[in-house]
């Protein structure tokens, strides 16, 4: 097994597994249509997923540091398969709740941030930003097949058989590719790591609590709490959004997978930046986009054109998910050791925090004022105070 079939097997599984959990979106209509629940509601089963994943983050990181990631993403994989078959019998809150916002959190634990980070963060030693964003990268083009592929299916045999079917497909198509190439490293694998000037280092071997005792943990930490709240009320209500302004939605959703098509590319290049010129001015450019896709969205409601909605996935896309490759590689260059999966796990909690407020909050903003125009505001205020969280986090001149 090389670097580069662990980053290409890695860019499968994150496209199918964040295409299967971002197509919530897309079944987040027929479920507010069908049950007539709140919108508040509805969203708040991804919220309680967001926090669960959060809360078992510093756990899986245990258990990768000590049994090794291959383990937590072949069980993350069968958990996301099944969850998405079970969601087809919904017929409740708590079903929903249950299926979505457990399950589908014990899977996507499995398959997410801190299991992938360490893996990729034991078997690669140069041009780390780049190849982390690459592998990232599958998280795009998985939202932008399954997104309107779940739609396809949904206007044709309706939202149960959907969901049944990407179910059956991930146990039958994904586990079994997941089993061939998820390998852990070999014990002796080195941790070396590019610096943004291109030389080499070895990152230092810190404990959670050094790593604790510094400004740069607390920092990234905010920005990790900070990012779902600028992005998730943008992103989990953008085709309720859009279909109540009298959008196709086939269109809609197409706009969904393109935002994440672009968000592939947004990865990619802001994984070069980052090793170019270092995670902050890359996470700082990439909240720039995610405020601009939030004033576009907020235009549209004023003029509602097409053009406003492209202008949306564009710029919302590029920055979408960029800040995972460039918190997963600031982390592990100042972090990285035997208990990076520890760490990692506390510094992704933070994500589960802030990931379990914005789907539920962009939905009560609507639930109350009849708009998602604050919520909207709401992202480009959070995308401001993230920015100045990742530049605090910059290594301080020697």
């Amino acid at each position: 097994m090389t670097p580069a079939r662990i980053v290409a097997g890695v860019w499968v599984i994150v496209a199918v597994a964040n295409g299967l959990f971002f197509s919530f979106s897309i079944f987040f209509v027929p479920l507010v249509e069908e049950f007539r629940w709140s919108r508040a509601l509805t969203a708040g089963a991804l919220s309680l997923s967001t926090l669960i994943q959060g809360l078992l983050a510093p756990l899986v990181g245990i258990v990768v540091d000590r049994v090794g990631p291959r383990s937590a993403i072949l069980g993350g994989v069968a958990l996301l398969g099944v969850a998405s078959i079970l969601a087809s019998t919904i017929s409740s809150p708590l079903d929903l709740y249950l299926y979505t916002g457990l399950l589908g959190a014990l899977g996507f634990a499995g398959v997410g941030s801190v299991p992938m980070g360490v893996l990729l963060s034991r078997w690669i030693d140069r041009r780390r930003g780049r190849m982390v964003g690459i592998a990232f990268s599958g998280m795009g083009v998985g939202i932008f097949v399954i997104g309107p592929l779940a739609q396809w299916l949904i206007s044709t045999l309706g939202w149960r058989a959907a969901s049944a079917i990407l179910g059956v497909a991930v146990l039958a198509l994904v586990l079994p590719f997941a089993w061939l190439v998820a390998h852990d490293p070999p014990p002796a694998h080195p941790h070396a790591t590019d610096t943004p000037d291109g030389t080499q280092k070895a990152p230092g071997d810190a404990s959670l609590r050094q790593a604790m005792a510094t400004r740069a943990f607390w920092a990234l930490f905010g920005a990790y709490l900070l990012t779902p709240l600028a992005v998730f009320p943008v992103f989990i209500h953008q085709v309720a959004f859009a279909v109540d302004l009298g959008f196709p939605r086939l269109l809609v959703a197409w706009i969904f997978g393109f935002v994440g098509l672009m968000s592939s590319l947004g990865r990619v290049g802001f994984g070069v930046i980052v090793d170019r010129f270092g995670g902050p001015p890359a996470a700082i450019l990439s909240f720039a986009c995610t405020a601009g896709g939030a004033f576009a969205l907020l235009a549209l409601e004023v003029w509602p054109h097409d053009g406003w909605l492209y202008a949306y996935a564009l710029l919302f896309g590029l920055g979408f998910g960029a800040r995972g490759p460039i918190i997963t590689t600031m982390a592990s260059e100042l972090f990285g050791g035997r208990r990076f999966g520890l760490i990692w796990g506390i510094l992704n909690l933070a994500n589960g925090i802030g990931g379990a407020v914005g789907p539920w909050f962009g939905g009560a903003v609507h639930d109350v004022t009849g708009s998602y125009r604050v919520a909207f505001v709401s992202s480009v205020g959070f995308s401001a105070l993230g920015a100045w969280c990742f530049w605090l986090a910059r290594p301080r001149a020697a």
